[in-house]
């Protein structure tokens, strides 16, 4: 700062004057430099102050804005897996209904085949008895018809021999008749008609006796066609009782064994 002396044409108290003017003047100049810089310190402080502020706002507009992306990650994560966990349980329950439906028709197949073969096996069985009963009624039948072939026989060789005897018998009569009248001493014509008479009731005896063992053969032949007739006809029925063979059956196929999804293999919602 400038100080004025006395002299030079002030005075002292001119001087004085002058100095504490100057002096004034410095001072309101400093003053007004300090509050320029106090004005300035402040306005510093205050941008300071509001750049902090803005950092601050900024760096919490950041935080929430990652606070509320994370949220939203969770958010979509819960969301995924409970995606996830509806897909797996609807899988899990389509799985459970695939191996109910496989069980029950694996069940069902099996109960038609048993059934099938229960069938079967009694239309087998019943073919076989009917078969074995047809087979012991023709023998029953052919047993029948030999034993009237057999009966009929017999009765056929009693009557040969009856035949035969009466022939015989014949014979000897007419021998005996013969002799009786040629031992009585008779003669002439009477003789010869006695004589051929005996040998006329001799013939006649053999000729029944023959006609009748030819009735005999003609009656033992047609009760022998007649009882083989009848045989055939029980054996044709006895072979029309025995029904169809029965053929093996088919059998259902037993149901392909299902493909399950897994859940955990080929996951629809990756996070």
């Amino acid at each position: 700062m400038c100080v004025i002396a006395a002299g030079a044409g002030i005075s002292a108290g001119a001087a004085l004057t002058a100095n504490i003017a100057i002096a004034s003047t410095v001072a309101s100049v400093a003053m007004g430099a300090m509050s320029m810089q106090a004005q300035a310190a402040s306005a510093q402080a205050q941008m300071n102050l509001q750049a902090q502020q803005a950092v601050r706002q900024q760096e919490m507009q950041r935080e929430s804005m990652m606070l509320q992306q994370n949220q939203q990650r969770q958010s979509l994560i819960l969301q995924q897996k409970t995606q996830q966990d509806q897909y797996n349980l609807s899988i899990q329950q389509s799985n459970t209904q695939i191996a109910n439906q496989y069980q029950h028709q694996n069940a069902r197949v099996r109960s038609e085949q048993a059934n099938i073969a229960r069938e079967y096996e009694q239309r087998r069985q019943a073919y076989q008895q009917d078969k074995e009963s047809a087979e012991q009624q023709q023998r029953f039948n052919n047993e029948a018809a030999n034993r009237m072939y057999v009966q009929e026989q017999t009765k056929l060789s009693e009557a040969k021999k009856k035949q035969a005897f009466a022939q015989q018998a014949a014979l000897a009569k007419m021998i005996g008749t013969k002799g009786a009248i040629l031992s009585a001493g008779r003669s002439g014509q009477s003789v010869g008609l006695l004589v051929n008479d005996a040998e006329r009731q001799a013939g006649f005896e053999r000729a029944q006796a023959s006609a009748l063992l030819g009735s005999k053969k003609e009656q033992a032949a047609i009760t022998m066609e007649g009882a083989f007739i009848q045989a055939q006809s029980a054996n044709t029925r006895a072979l029309d009782s025995i029904g169809i063979a029965p053929i093996a059956p088919y059998m259902p196929d037993m149901p392909d064994t299902p493909n399950f999804v897994d859940p955990y293999r080929d996951e629809p919602f990756n996070v």
